[in-house]
């Protein structure tokens, strides 16, 4: 007896059946699920450990290579620095040094015939110029400075006519006592006898030593505006 005519499955003979789930996919290997498309028109998100985009301003494209934002640096100030004790430092100094420089050259201007010291404008001119010299370049511009220069240099040119007056007592009167010692033991009697030689013409070379000093800080700081 023959037996009846079967059907062949989808696909006719020799074929693969259909895959199901759609034609050409394959399934996806040790289960792992597929990850979640983009949508579109997103960015794509970044990795793990890097770190997230920075946002940016549109039509505002930072220019490559420069800087992040911050203040700009100050600008550098002209001259050198400002140091006032320094300043004082140096001021005290130069009219130690130029007060006793100038009472050598106050005895060696004495004339023995004449008893008289022939005065020396351009010697108070000097102290005041160097004891100006160190408030005009570590003091730029300080007016409380310059004017304790000017009156150093006031007393320096005092201090040298003083001193070089008892060099010339200890020299000439025939006594044993240093300068040191009349200048220290005997200072009223020296400042009496010093204010009674002094003539109106000497006090003017004095007063040359603060303008001198006060000069000297002006010329500084013009030139180093």
């Amino acid at each position: 007896m023959s037996q009846p005519w079967q059907q062949q499955p989808d696909g006719g003979y020799g074929q693969q059946p259909q895959q199901p789930g759609g034609f050409g996919q394959q399934p996806n290997p040790y289960g792992q699920p597929q990850p979640p498309q983009q949508p579109y028109g997103q960015p794509p998100q970044q990795g793990y450990g890097y770190p997230p985009a920075q946002p940016q301003s549109p039509g505002q494209p930072q220019p490559w290579g420069a800087p992040g934002g911050g203040f700009p640096p100050p600008p550098p100030s002209g001259g050198p620095p400002t140091n006032i004790a320094l300043a004082i430092l140096a001021a005290v100094g130069a009219a130690l040094v130029m007060g006793f420089l100038y009472a050598f050259i106050y005895d060696a201007m004495f004339d023995e015939n004449t008893g008289e010291v022939q005065q020396i404008s351009y010697v108070a001119l000097a102290i005041g110029a160097a004891v100006g010299v160190g408030p005009a370049f570590l003091a730029r511009n300080n007016w409380g400075v310059y004017i304790l220069g000017a009156v150093l240099a006031l007393v320096a040119a005092i201090f040298g006519e003083l001193y070089g007056t008892a060099m010339i007592l200890a020299e000439y009167s025939g006594t044993d006592w240093s300068a040191f010692k009349i200048f220290t033991v005997e200072f009223g009697n020296l400042w009496d006898l010093w204010q009674e030689t002094n003539e109106a013409i000497n006090w003017i070379f004095l007063l040359l030593a603060p303008a001198a000093a006060i000069g000297i800080t002006q010329a500084v700081a013009r030139r180093v505006r």
